[in-house]
């Protein structure tokens, strides 16, 4: 098979050392404290401070996710045949991280700078915000696979994303509403605006200790395959579709859920402030467990913590849906439990789609990394988008109307939409799982394999 191999040499593995793994894992808090307030909190930015209606905030949504559809593979194709002194990946992160935080303080400040055109100021900010994100995302997931080609190492790099991953959701969703108070002075949009400028100072800073702390290793093959060998490798590449479709299952669960019990806390259990403690106790839930996640992966498998996840939270959010519940501590009580099988989703996804890599390389002979990782990235977002599209116009449909008392029926909307939702979401996502190819040492064998590969 055409290896079109530049620079040569056989696959390694190598393991890294704690401060890489420490300063890669590093990054994500900085990418949550944009991501984490996108997904929680923009579309009720949208309707209940800037004055949209939900269907038109939901477009927006919906809109951005055709327009990921574009930008996430074509990144991918670009960081993969990017060449410079930095390497492929880590030129992104010194470059893109700026450009990131100047896009998400424009996704806030659209309303302040354009009053008289909130929807069209709205919309062309969002979709600026989700090109550079794509600029700096893809190249920053893509890196796992250019560090190391050992499945535990890869286990430990995943498992530091997100440990730092949760402690930025938790910062943001905790941190978020209360700071756009203290700096609304009057104005709520411009609190808003103000802390997406605190949050912007704040993770360029770790962008930089990300970019100084890792490496991309030159013995792991790199290739420029033309447009037709990159296809070739997606098409033939039935681990990564699986975890594909499967990663889209539990994003747009997981997004439908939170994206909503932002309208149950306020108008089913009636405490407006409440999402915040919802949202603090499900991202600090999720942090303390992702260690014992990522420890129980590297003893077992990724496949059986993924699976055990995703059936924990489709078995939550059932319980949800059945009881819901209207008392405080029974409701913190599951978003605590659905939190933690949120965690192990997170670690063995993660986990997972860099040895998808090596597992098209051994089928096709080609590889290319950050095709795979746009095209995952592409799946996170575009299910997220279609999540926060259809809660916008779910909620138009059961009669939602900001600001006011809900009806007997939108109430039981909400309750569908809140969980059971979410469940049949969970559900889908553990049966796709169980399809996937890769169990057992069998990424390992094809590491080997391929390493005899390049060396014969």
């Amino acid at each position: 098979m055409n290896r079109q191999r530049s620079g040569g040499g056989a696959v390694g593995t190598g393991r890294v050392q704690l401060g890489t793994v420490i300063g890669y894992g590093a990054g994500d808090f900085g990418l949550n404290l944009f991501y984490t307030g996108l997904n929680l909190y923009l579309l009720y930015y949208y309707t209940d401070v800037v004055g949209l209606a939900p269907g038109i905030a939901g477009s927006l949504f919906m809109v951005a996710l055709l327009w990921d559809a574009v930008t996430d593979p074509v990144m991918g194709a670009v960081a993969s045949r990017t060449r410079s002194p930095f390497g492929r990946y880590r030129p992104y992160l010194l470059f893109g991280g700026p450009l990131l935080g100047a896009s998400f303080v424009l996704l806030f400040a659209a309303p302040v700078l354009w009053p008289a055109q909130p929807v069209i100021a709205c919309l062309l900010t969002h979709l600026l915000f989700r090109t550079v994100y794509t600029v700096f995302g893809v190249p920053y997931v893509s890196l796992s696979a250019a560090m190391t080609t050992d499945g535990k190492t890869r286990t430990s790099l995943s498992g530091a994303r997100m440990q730092f991953a949760t402690l930025g959701a938790i910062v943001t969703a905790f941190l978020t509403p209360w700071l756009a108070e203290q700096f609304a002075n009057g104005s709520l949009v411009r609190g808003y605006m103000v802390t997406a400028v605190v949050y912007a100072l704040f993770a360029e800073a770790v962008f930089l200790v990300t970019f100084f702390s890792v490496r991309e290793r030159a013995d792991i093959g790199i290739q420029c395959p033309d447009l037709m060998a990159s296809m070739r490798a997606v098409r033939g590449n039935h681990a990564f579709w699986i975890l594909f479709a499967s990663v889209v299952m539990n994003v747009v669960a997981s997004t439908i859920f939170t994206k909503s019990i932002i309208y149950y806390t306020r108008y089913v259990i009636g405490e407006a402030g409440m999402v915040r403690e919802v949202l603090t106790f499900y991202t600090i839930a999720a942090a303390a467990a992702v260690f014992g996640w990522t420890l129980l992966a590297r003893r077992t498998s990724k496949t059986l913590v993924l699976s055990i996840g995703l059936s924990l939270n489709a078995v939550i959010f059932l319980l949800l849906f059945l009881i819901a519940p209207e008392s405080k501590t029974m409701f913190l009580g599951f978003v605590v439990m659905a939190g933690i099988g949120m965690a192990a989703t997170i670690v063995a996804f993660w986990a997972m789609l860099p040895d998808t890599v090596e597992f098209g390389e051994w089928k096709t002979g080609v590889r290319d990394e950050s095709i795979f990782f746009g095209l995952y990235q592409f799946s996170q977002k575009a299910a997220s988008g279609l999540a926060v599209g259809a809660v916008g116009l779910i909620l138009q449909a059961i009669g939602y109307v900001a600001n006011t008392d809900q009806a007997a029926g939108t109430l039981d909307g909400l309750r569908v939409l809140s969980f059971a939702l979410p469940a049949a979401g969970m559900a889908a996502a553990a049966a796709i799982i169980a399809f996937y190819p890769m169990r057992g040492d069998r990424h390992s064998r094809i590491v080997e394999l391929l390493k005899a590969r390049g060396e014969g």
